[in-house]
């Protein structure tokens, strides 16, 4: 917020919003490990005060209200109960980022931003003449691409239903190097890895990515077992 954008290059401009935003989905990327437990699991409050935290720093979101949703996500995905999912009848990317989105978020959130962000600019003014381009460029921007990145890695490229898979119960892997699956979403474009292993945290999800065969089989043996949500 104290840096002076005039006498930056918009490329090293565009490099400080591409960094802002992927550390910022981090946030949510540990909340999310908080929902499964397993971002402090063997402390239960701790867990869910970090995972509180952690989204209410990324959007002002309710950790319950997220927790409830991605349970259902988990135990019914791909399905008409999952709120992540959109219908295959009606799967256009931009309309399916706009139902993702008002899962989320609503006007008490909107409400949430605007005034820390408002609080934020009131702050820096006093040091930095040029506080309200800084707001702009480094909150909401970065907070768009965040959720356009969590959208399409983690939600619409794994989930998204093909005629050449029509009856795919779960989500499918992305064909990523660990460093390029790293850089994309913190490794959730290993979504069946993840689905598969829910309380798995997101640095081991390398770990666990399975050959073709093996997923086939996996598959399989989950078919014949409960949706569980960890």
């Amino acid at each position: 917020m104290l840096i002076n954008v005039h006498s930056w290059t918009t490329s090293g401009i565009l490099c400080l919003i591409l960094l802002r935003s992927f550390l910022h989905t981090g946030l949510f990327i540990v909340a999310h490990d908080a929902m499964h437990h397993s971002l402090a699991p063997l402390n239960e409050k701790l867990n869910n005060n970090l995972g509180k935290l952690c989204l209410f720093l990324y959007a002002g979101l309710s950790y319950e209200s997220c927790s409830k949703k991605h349970g259902l996500h988990h135990r019914y995905p791909e399905s008409a109960a999952d709120p992540d999912f959109h219908s295959p009848h009606n799967s256009k990317p931009i309309i399916w980022y706009f139902r993702f989105l008002s899962n989320y978020l609503n006007w008490t959130q909107f409400c949430k931003l605007t005034l820390v962000w408002l609080l934020i600019l009131q702050i820096t003014t006093l040091v930095n003449p040029n506080a309200f381009e800084n707001i702009i460029i480094f909150c909401p921007l970065p907070l768009i691409l965040s959720s356009f990145q969590l959208f399409l890695v983690g939600t619409c490229l794994p989930h998204q239903k093909s005629k050449t898979e029509p009856g795919r119960q779960l989500p499918r892997s992305l064909s990523l190097h660990p460093l390029i699956s790293f850089a994309a979403c913190y490794h959730f474009g290993y979504h069946l890895e993840h689905h598969l292993s829910p309380n798995t945290p997101w640095f081991k999800l390398p770990n666990l990515r399975i050959e073709p065969l093996q997923r086939d089989r996996a598959k399989i043996k989950h078919s014949h077992s409960p949706q569980r949500f960890l």
